[in-house]
């Protein structure tokens, strides 16, 4: 035995997601630890897994992308490809060649008769910020708020075309004027500060400005409710004093109701600036964006969840958005991969977690217990989950496969008889054998990093001991989602796209028709696919949303659930796209290419795959996606919620920490960002690294 030395503490890492996989990252930063990863199936990721498809097409769970202002995933991420040190000229071999970004947004207004009004913002680069990869001066309250003013003059001097620009540049230059002046008095952004009348001149003045427009254009009608959106969050925020108080206190009103006590207008709270933020974060009850009349339904969020994410996407660094150069595997969680892999971080895939067991005096989690999927074959020493995807562009990607490597594996399936989904809880494929971790053998700190949705069948026995646990999950809804992904033989502007875009040309939304609101176009990841030049696809379209949640979800023994549910987003794609599609691409409609047909039914001709004469059923050869298994579910964030989010440390069981964007993390949205502050927060607490501080949005103090 060597002197000096000790043994590494062990830590076993349930699941294979963002939460999971930052914590790993963070936790082997520091020397002694040693970190094992189990998690089911053949990938990692969670909601943010992707694979290849035919021709090695990039399949996804939905959409997926940055924000400028993920203070923590973006230097996390950054740091993964610095780490991998990547060959210059290889691909997306540092973090600018894996995102590309994006400064529109195109925002939806749907008038009761059925017309659109479409709000296309142009948020202009924040230069000043710099490099998201390298954010600085974002840890507290009062920077959120002084850069939700900085956005609002960005925004204004990049939307010009509209009779308040005089107003506006005099409102501005106030704000200015008394930002100044009370930071040389040292005066708080709180009820104590001079923008509290100014704000409220300014609402005035407005007001009767717009009073004194007998016909206001749409552009000056989005200008004026984007302001008076802007302006209401920023006065509640310092008449509130969250910037003494914190978010928290706002979080047991709803979004809409704290809105209205700040005086914004009833169109405002309407809005498509508005209701942004909730559609983004899917805060639809049972999933439903419909009511029954087939009227857009009222979401719910925690008022102050609601303003820390709005005032933190205001807040963004570079562009407000970034769409990633390839899929979410390619981009993020192959490179995460690859960084614990080479830090010694030890990976048991197809490990299906299923009982976590208490000690005799339900102090600590003595023993997990799991179902072993698959075996590797002999001479196969370690699984290796990637493969090299060929792309149209003559170059190589390590991607994820849509299943697993049975060349690597002991169980060849009988694909007439199984499914061999081993992603699903509700597979055919029969478990191999058994695997016992034991506490103070196999793991000294237990990190349990799977979604809510598996708490009460994998921690049920925790839900029997632990009052605040069965608190956390009634008190946490989660809502299945949907997502499809349609690939056509034009671009977008042949099939009528008009909308002037700059960058990267990306057509990007969250407040579309309902009950699919959400869609994206992202053509530039076409490059990483290999179809064959005869089948090339010249536009991508992702089209992402909750899904209404009908019934309860069958027992694990109904193997025909995952095919039914398919089956229903088929549908619901189908019914979506011959309805909705106009707007967007009024030239790929039935009508406009033949003069026959539904008016408003898109020519599925034009999907790559499809047949002569196809019709719908050509939704078959496209990507259509169902996320209903437990650890699939999106948890959201109702009023009266955060007070039931646990911080990952305050388990309650003394060897136990939880890891996901469903526990405390200040910010208390479901996101990648909120899934990192969560795996940081872990390593915080097994390893007292990064300090809280270093956690930009959690309330350290």
């Amino acid at each position: 035995m060597g002197f000096g030395t000790a043994a590494p503490v062990k830590v076993a890492i349930l699941g294979g997601g963002m939460a999971a996989l930052a914590a790993a990252f963070e936790i082997t930063k520091t020397r002694g630890y040693e970190v094992t990863i189990h998690t089911l199936g053949w990938r990692l990721g969670g909601k943010c897994a992707s694979s290849r498809g035919p021709h090695d097409r990039i399949e996804e769970h939905g959409i997926h992308g940055f924000l400028g202002s993920y203070y923590n995933a973006f230097p996390m991420l950054n740091e993964v490809y610095e780490y991998l040190g990547r060959p210059q000229g290889s691909p997306l071999a540092s973090l600018p060649d894996a995102v590309i970004g994006m400064d529109e947004l195109q925002m939806y207004d749907w008038a009761p008769d059925g017309t659109m009004n479409l709000y296309n913002v142009a948020f202009p680069q924040n230069l000043e910020a710099g490099d998201p990869a390298k954010p600085s001066g974002m840890e507290t309250i009062e920077a959120l708020l002084t850069a939700a003013i900085a956005a609002w003059e960005r925004v204004h001097h990049g939307n010009r075309d509209h009779a308040l620009v005089d107003i506006f540049d005099w409102l501005i230059g106030e704000v200015r004027a008394a930002l100044a002046k009370g930071s040389a008095a040292g005066v708080t952004l709180g009820s104590g500060h001079g923008l509290i009348a100014l704000l409220e001149r300014g609402v005035e003045e407005l007001q009767a400005t717009m009073k004194a427009i007998l016909e206001p254009d749409p552009k000056t009608n989005q200008m004026y409710t984007i302001f008076n959106w802007l302006s209401t969050i920023i006065y509640g925020a310092l008449k509130d004093d969250v910037a003494l108080h914190g978010f928290d206190q706002l979080d047991n009103e709803d979004w809409s109701d704290w809105l209205r006590r700040h005086n914004a207008q009833p169109e405002t709270v309407v809005s498509p600036i508005a209701l942004n933020t909730v559609n983004l974060s899917y805060q639809y009850p049972l999933g439903k964006t419909l009511d029954p009349d087939g009227e857009p339904a009222r979401p719910v969020m925690a008022a102050g969840a609601y303003l820390h994410w709005s005032l933190r996407g205001l807040g963004y660094c570079g562009h407000a958005i970034y769409a990633f150069a390839a899929g979410t595997g390619e981009t993020v969680i192959a490179p995460m991969y690859e960084a614990l892999v080479r830090r010694g971080v030890k990976f048991n895939f197809f490990s299906k977690v299923t009982v976590l067991n208490l000690s005799a005096d339900k102090s600590q989690v003595a023993s997990v217990e799991i179902d072993i999927q698959a075996t590797l074959k002999p001479g196969v020493a370690e699984y290796q989950p990637l493969y090299p995807a060929k792309a149209a562009n003559g170059q190589v990607l390590q991607s994820w496969p849509a299943g697993p490597d049975f060349k690597q594996l002991a169980q060849i399936p009988d694909l007439k008889l199984v499914n061999p989904n081993m992603e699903s809880w509700w597979t055919d494929w029969p478990a191999v054998g058994t695997r016992t971790l034991t506490a103070g053998v196999d793991y000294d700190k237990l990190v349990f990093g799977l979604s809510l949705g598996a708490v009460p069948t994998v921690c049920a026995k925790l839900l029997g001991a632990s009052t605040a646990w069965r608190a956390m999950y009634k008190g946490l809804p989660t809502v299945k989602t949907q997502a499809f992904q349609i690939w056509l033989r034009e671009d977008m502007r042949t099939l009528g796209w008009n909308v002037p875009l700059t960058g990267n040309d990306t057509a990007l939304s969250d407040t579309y028709k309902a009950p699919i609101n959400g869609h994206c176009e992202m053509h530039h990841i076409l490059q990483w696919e290999n179809w064959p030049a005869s089948m090339r696809p010249k536009s991508l379209w992702y089209f992402c949303d909750v899904m209404p949640e009908i019934a309860p979800p069958p027992p694990g023994t109904d193997h025909d659930y995952p095919a039914q549910a398919h089956n229903e987003v088929n549908q619901n794609a189908v019914d979506y796209l011959d309805k909705n599609i106009g707007p967007l691409m009024p030239l790929a409609l039935n009508k406009a290419r033949y003069g026959l047909g539904a008016p408003d039914a898109l020519d599925y001709s034009l999907l790559i795959g499809a047949l002569p004469g196809q019709g719908a059923s050509a939704m078959q050869t496209q990507f259509v996606r169902a996320n209903i298994d437990p650890t699939e579910r999106y948890v959201q964030s109702p009023p009266g919620s955060t007070q039931f989010r646990l911080k990952p440390w305050e388990t309650g069981f003394s060897n136990l920490l939880i890891a996901g964007d469903w526990t405390y993390t200040g910010l208390n949205v479901g996101s990648v960002e909120c899934a990192v502050m969560s795996g940081r927060l872990v390593s915080n607490a097994i390893t007292g690294r990064p300090s809280l501080s270093e956690i930009p949005g959690y309330p350290a103090s």
